[in-house]
């Protein structure tokens, strides 16, 4: 009897032992509470004090396009000591004033959602918070001291949940205690996470973790799907740059309605991707094989290879990741898509080009007040970019008979980017571009890419030996819009615009429009003299713009 009871008593001690916290630089303690019905988020926080008395938290009130986010905070209170606590809404500042001399402080605060019905595209990046899961960025999570180290120990104490309630962030899943050691703060302030009825799907590749977080009910695509284009996206991309060192990769994909067209957004993070889609029968698996493509692609151009002047070398950061999305997609057939999805995607982004009415300005122009405040000059670098990048893999691959090609550009790129830091600046991509090429690349670069000129596809497809079109369909809107979007300020006489009836000064009560895209019509609900009228139109023109034939000939020439 003594036996067992010692026994048992051992096996306490044990079970308590490994439930007690860990030592931590910052330990955070989260748990789901209803405040007056409405469910919030609860975080108790353990942190050094100043030493005067004066503690710093820092807790932005704008981030990622958002305003206001501290209408998102509910009570805060200090526990252990008497205090004041403060909001610095100008600064982005939690004030903790409390006696000086103490060494730690027990800090609690609440979160919510400050937004009601469902969400939409306006509230992603704002917590997420109701009775079903949570959603929520790390800087609208955790405060953290404004003073912190460049790393530090941090825990995440998740044990309120219970065992079956689903808890999944960037840095592990279903670890209802995590020890963050030696964290470095700008990744732990670059995180998602999320709970409640997620679904997580996991696999292995070459020993290193993938998972997929997922949610509701999905109308355009089953999970599986889905999971089956991410983990084929990433095993391609590691194979490519030969990089299999990160072992723990997660994406989270939420859902949210949308009555009429189809959009997603996504967030690349530490250790994740978070992206949001709209869950309607016009999205489609294809938007998810791009996505991915595209996105985890900024894995190594733009994160690992980092432009030297941001907006200068986005000409790269997009254009050639855009490149290398079509390429991967093709080369590796993910969800089934080959050379000819290729050809459709360069000559998509040809017309896209040319079609554009700033096409030819100097890169120069492209800054960080223009590309975010403008469509065309937001897209820009991404068409110039990646025609740019398939006019000098073609000619690589002619120059050296096809023993090389912009692959062992990249490649070269990465190597200097991990051993040497070597950030990608004009420069440096002309001096290693001078390896591959044959003459003066210099001339080349400033032609195309400083000065801004198009690139002569004419002339290449005729060295190439490929078949093509020298006439196409490019998207023409046809009006343009009053500043404040309500009324059409003018008409291009002659457009398709002008042909379905369109006509300056017609009030706008209702559009669908999908931007840049010749597939989908225009659909406009005009008012003209008191009368409300629908107008629809494929928003297209002839153009003098080289397409390539989806032959099979040219697809193998192009290595497909």
């Amino acid at each position: 009897m003594f036996k067992r009871v010692l026994l048992t008593a051992l096996l306490a001690i044990i079970f308590v032992s490994c439930q007690q916290k860990p030592e931590s630089d910052i330990s955070y303690e989260i748990s789901a509470v209803l405040v007056d019905s409405i469910p919030q988020l609860k975080i108790k926080m353990t942190l050094e004090a100043s030493s005067d008395g004066t503690t710093l938290l820092s807790f932005p009130n704008e981030a990622w396009g958002e305003e206001d986010l501290f209408k998102t905070l509910g009570r805060m209170e200090l526990l252990n000591v008497e205090g004041v606590v403060e909001k610095d809404v100008d600064s982005g500042r939690i004030v903790l004033m409390h006696p000086k001399g103490v060494k730690k402080l027990e800090f609690e605060y609440f979160l919510k959602q400050d937004f009601e019905g469902e969400i939409s595209t306006r509230e992603i990046y704002r917590p997420i918070i109701n009775s079903d899961y949570f959603h929520v960025f790390s800087h609208n999570l955790f405060m953290v001291p404004e003073n912190a180290k460049h790393s530090m120990d941090i825990v995440l104490d998740w044990t309120s949940f219970g065992k079956d309630y689903v808890v999944h962030n960037s840095f592990g899943s279903n670890k209802k205690m995590q020890l963050l050691q030696n964290q470095d703060m700008d990744l732990f302030n670059s995180a998602i996470f999320v709970g409640g009825d997620f679904r997580i799907y996991e696999r292995q590749i070459q020993g290193n973790r993938v998972s997929l977080a997922t949610r509701g009910d999905w109308i355009p695509f089953a999970d599986e799907d889905v999971f089956l284009v991410l983990e084929k996206t990433l095993t391609c991309q590691r194979n490519f740059w030969n990089d299999h060192s990160q072992d723990y990769f997660t994406v989270t994909l939420q859902p949210f309605p949308q009555e009429n067209g189809s959009s997603f957004q996504g967030t690349g993070l530490t250790n994740s991707f978070a992206t949001s889609v709209s869950n309607n029968h016009q999205t489609d698996i294809g938007q998810m094989v791009y996505l991915f493509n595209h996105e985890l692609m900024h894995n190594w151009i733009g994160h690992t290879i980092t432009n030297d002047n941001e907006e200068e070398q986005y000409w790269f950061s997009e254009g050639f990741t855009e490149y290398y999305t079509y390429k991967n997609i093709a080369k590796n057939k993910i969800n089934g898509l080959d050379g000819a999805f290729f050809v459709q995607e360069i000559n998509r982004t040809i017309r896209d080009l040319y079609a554009s009415s700033i096409s030819e300005v100097p890169n120069a122009e492209i800054n960080y007040d223009n590309f975010w405040s403008d469509y065309e000059y937001s897209k820009l670098p991404y068409w110039r970019g990646a025609i740019f990048a398939f006019y000098l893999d073609q000619k690589i691959q002619q120059i050296g008979d096809g023993s090389q090609s912009l692959d062992h550009v990249m490649h070269q790129i990465y190597a200097d980017a991990t051993t040497k830091d070597q950030k990608l600046t004009h420069d440096y991509f002309i001096q290693v571009m001078d390896g591959f090429w044959d003459g003066d690349f210099e001339s080349v670069f400033q032609k195309y890419i400083e000065e801004g000129q198009k690139v002569d596809l004419v002339a290449l497809f005729d060295a190439l030996a490929l078949e093509y079109s020298a006439e196409s369909d490019i998207y023409e809107l046809g009006f343009k819009f009053t500043d404040d979007r309500k009324e059409i300020a003018s008409v291009t006489d002659g457009s398709k615009a002008w042909e379905a009836g369109v006509r300056e000064g017609d009030e706008v009560f209702s559009r669908s429009i999908w931007q840049g895209n010749i597939d989908h019509k225009v659909e406009l609900g005009l008012r003209r003299n008191g009368e409300e009228f629908n107008i629809s139109y494929y928003p297209v023109t002839k153009a003098a713009v080289p397409q390539l034939k989806p032959a099979s000939e040219n697809i193998e020439k192009l290595g497909f």
